[in-house]
């Protein structure tokens, strides 16, 4: 479904996930992300539907016979080195002038006013419209509707195609997930929920249609193709309230009921299930505030979009894919005027500033220091530019000093004008957020996305007009670091920012020796890298520090307490795929495995796997499994299987299933406790503070009021001897929480979150905060690696 595991309202819509008798979801022997078109095998599906092998023969096949019509590109390869494939579809003029179509919707964005006067004009535009089929590997009747639509469009030479064929470029994302649809399970390949990943990116299928379809042809209508609702209606977006205020969602609405019911009634004859459309009959719980999800992330876009979840994977829901995405051109091509005229007013609005809506106030500006005086996070900061013009919005730099809201700036400083087309991404990215408890009695997700709190860089708003001079960014050229040899013998590497750990890791993985140092070493704190003099290191520093942003210097002889760097082999079973994507880019041994892998009997030990890493809400630790065979979760033999492994094994737990496998493990003598009601979790998340201490290996280079994402928070109620210590805790005061959905976070103001052991006999270390979840905040991520090299630890 499109939004995971669901609130308590949509709970029955899970009852049945996917009729498709006996058989099971595939896994494999090993989680080792592959390249070369990925593992061989294929779960098998009904016969009438496309394996993943099949579409690239199949889409050849109708090219070669309609070329004038037709194209696909491969736009980019998955995790595990599937092909992804966008087709496109238009008129023989338009095939030949598909450049000059994008080019007017990439102006339009930057001169809307000129746009909207030219289709006031002329006729002669085609609206962009999007498909993207089957973003989770296990919903597969989207594919299968797609391939229909494709042929549909290609052999029928009514008036009527061909009129949606002049009037339209048509683009279809053949299968966004194709790891997930070879291996018959949601998630891809390094097991993120990729409808959880379209504001972060972290996913190489995620990045392919931001570049090669959001941000090169701006599409005016998209739809998302999901499952299942099994014994529900089948379900179409508009969404309940609240609304994300960075949209400019009158203009949007004008649009996207009208959209939806005319896509209803085409599926309704198609198929005789009915629609519901959850902005009409419920309040709230099926929302579009969060940017994570792909129809809403195509919202900032101006597009009018919309999340499709039919109900089974059958031939009725292959043809009522197909008759929603027929519909919705048959809608784009009758109206394109009105729709691309609502969205180049979107455009417009940010161009010339104009607030009509009230929910939210743009700031004049943003800005993001890169000097040393200005940014706490430098890297991050740089990250933050690229990932800005990745989206398409106009980033300048300073030319020369300027001051902006009472404060100056050196030259090199970075402005993001908020007079621009995407105004409304680039808010979304960029604001710290609000708190939303009051505006719905539920959400179906988070509440709170901000890059710079969660990544931990400075982009203070700037309300007032400025003047600067300044030169738009097309490429972000970020510094290198530095290398001193200074004194020699020691070099040291203090943690200035993520780089820093995958240095370290690159090293021990070259047998060099690393150590981080438990007290200060000369100037710097507890934490930082320490590399003796070895063979053959000056030039390997030299070399790492000229492609990483890290400071290397010697300084002679040290008296610090060091420890060594160790690397275990981590197995990581979670339910979000952030621990292993943020772990492995930053160089460690980790594996990702899934639950089902687990449930199914993977041997961790056989494997040699030296430590677990476990992560999760109640969902992932719970036995969720229906009539059909089909569980989200681990089940009571996954369960079983984890004990035997903990018990005789290092271990990080994070969240409920953490803090339940340690309970069933007995390594660390704590009381965990969660919000909920009659025993289950229920969805509090946020943005708040955190106060650790600086000293403990836990964390390292943390100190007082750092930012945390908090979802479904877990806390320390007791503590039940002295083998436990605390790390850190949730922040206190007014200013601990700062956006989200939880009514009342100062209930756990100044509670533990996080704990380890305190015995020779083994580590363990208890997350009640999820530090890398989704991969969303970079900030907390050295907060993991710093419990992977404690597992790696001789001593204490």
């Amino acid at each position: 479904m499109n939004r995971g595991r669901l609130s308590q309202l949509f709970a029955a819509a899970l009852a049945l996930t996917l009729i498709m008798g006996t058989i099971s979801f595939g896994y494999a022997e090993s989680s080792t992300i592959t390249t070369n078109q990925g593992d061989s095998y294929e779960k098998p599906l009904p016969r009438n539907q496309i394996l993943y092998s099949e579409i690239g023969s199949k889409l050849k096949e109708i090219k070669d016979k309609n070329s004038n019509i037709m194209d696909y590109q491969v736009i980019g390869q998955t995790n595990q080195g599937r092909d992804l494939y966008l087709v496109t579809l238009t008129d023989a003029d338009g095939m030949q002038n598909l450049q000059k179509h994008k080019d007017f919707m990439k102006n339009a964005v930057k001169n809307p006013q000129t746009a909207i006067d030219y289709i006031k004009k002329n006729t002669d535009y085609k609206v962009p419209v999007f498909f993207n089929a089957s973003i989770h590997g296990n919903e597969t009747p989207g594919v299968d509707g797609v391939i229909k639509l494709i042929e549909k469009l290609t052999t029928d030479k009514s008036a009527e195609v061909q009129d949606i064929l002049k009037n339209c470029v048509v683009l279809i994302n053949v299968v966004q997930n194709p790891d997930g649809r070879a291996s018959g399970v949601r998630e891809n390949a390094a097991g993120v929920d990729m409808n959880r990943d379209y504001i972060t990116q972290s996913q190489p299928e995620t990045r392919a249609i931001v570049k090669n379809v959001a941000t090169a042809w701006y599409p005016t209508t998209m739809l998302d193709l999901h499952g299942f609702m099994t014994t529900d209606n089948i379900l179409l977006e508009p969404c309940t309230i609240p609304h994300n205020p960075n949209y400019e969602y009158d203009l949007l609405a004008k649009s996207l009921l009208p959209h939806a019911k005319y896509m209803a009634a085409a599926m309704k004859e198609a198929t005789g299930w009915d629609v519901d459309i959850p902005s009409e009959i419920w309040d709230d719980g099926w929302d579009d505030y969060p940017p994570i999800f792909t129809p809403q992330y195509f919202m900032y876009f101006g597009t009018i979009s919309h999340t499709l979840e039919i109900k089974y994977a059958d031939q009725d829901s292959i043809n009522a894919d197909f008759a929603a995405c027929y519909a919705s051109l048959q809608y784009a091509a009758k109206n394109k005027a009105t729709l691309m005229k609502n969205q180049f007013e979107i455009f417009n609005r940010g161009v010339q500033g104009a607030e009509v809506e009230h929910d939210v106030s743009f700031p004049y500006a943003y800005i993001i220091p890169v000097n040393k005086e200005q940014q706490k996070d430098i890297y991050e900061a740089y990250e933050m530019v690229q990932h800005l013009l990745d989206n398409g919005i106009i980033v300048q730099q300073a030319s020369a000093a300027f001051t902006a809201g009472g404060v100056k700036y050196p030259a090199g400083t970075f402005i993001v004008p908020m007079h621009q087309g995407l105004r409304g991404l680039a808010n979304t990215m960029l604001w710290q957020g609000e708190d939303v408890t009051k505006l719905a009695g539920q959400m179906y997700d988070i509440s709170a996305y901000s890059f710079p709190l969660l990544n931990g860089f400075d982009a203070p708003a700037v309300q007032s007009e400025f003047k600067s001079e300044t030169k738009n960014v097309t490429e972000v050229l970020a510094p290198v670091g530095n290398f001193n040899e200074g004194a020699g013998v020691n070099y040291i590497m203090p943690v200035e920012n993520d780089a820093a750990y995958l240095v370290a890791n690159t090293l021990v993985k070259e047998d060099f020796k690393v150590y981080r140092s438990k007290d200060m070493v000369s100037k710097y704190p507890s934490g930082t890298f320490v590399i003796p003099e070895q063979l053959g290191l000056v030039e390997r520093l030299k070399d790492l520090a000229s492609k990483n942003m890290v400071n290397i210097a010697g300084i002679g002889n040290t008296k610090a307490t060091l420890q060594p760097l160790m690397l275990k082999k981590i197995a990581v079973i979670e339910e979000d795929g952030g621990t292993f994507s943020a772990m492995r880019e930053l160089g460690f041994d980790v594996t990702e495995i899934s639950y089902n892998a687990v449930n199914h009997g993977y041997d961790l030990e056989k494997n040699a796997f030296q430590a677990l890493v476990l992560s999760g809400s109640q969902a992932l630790w719970e036995d969720s499994y229906d009539a059909s065979g089909t569980t989200w979760s681990l089940d009571s033999r996954g369960i079983a299987n984890l004990i035997g492994f903990a018990k005789n094994h290092d271990y990080i737990g994070a969240g409920y299933a953490g803090a339940m496998l340690n309970k069933e493990i007995d390594k660390l003598d704590v009381v965990m406790s969660y919000i909920g009601e009659d025993d289950s979790q229920t969805a509090e998340n946020g943005i708040c503070t955190f106060d650790a201490k600086k000293s403990d290996p836990i964390t390292y280079t943390y100190g007082k009021n750092e930012i945390v994402f908090a979802f479904k928070p877990m806390w320390v109620a007791a503590i039940n001897n002295s083998q436990v210590v605390v790390s850190g805790s949730y922040g206190k005061g007014e200013g601990m929480y700062k956006a989200g959905f939880w009514a009342e976070p100062q209930q756990i103001a100044g509670a533990y979150a996080i704990v380890h052991d305190n015995t020779p006999d083994y580590d363990a270390v208890l997350f009640g905060i999820v530090p890398t979840f989704r991969y969303y905040n970079h900030a907390t991520n050295g907060m993991m690696a710093n419990a992977i090299y404690y597992l790696g630890y001789d001593g204490k």
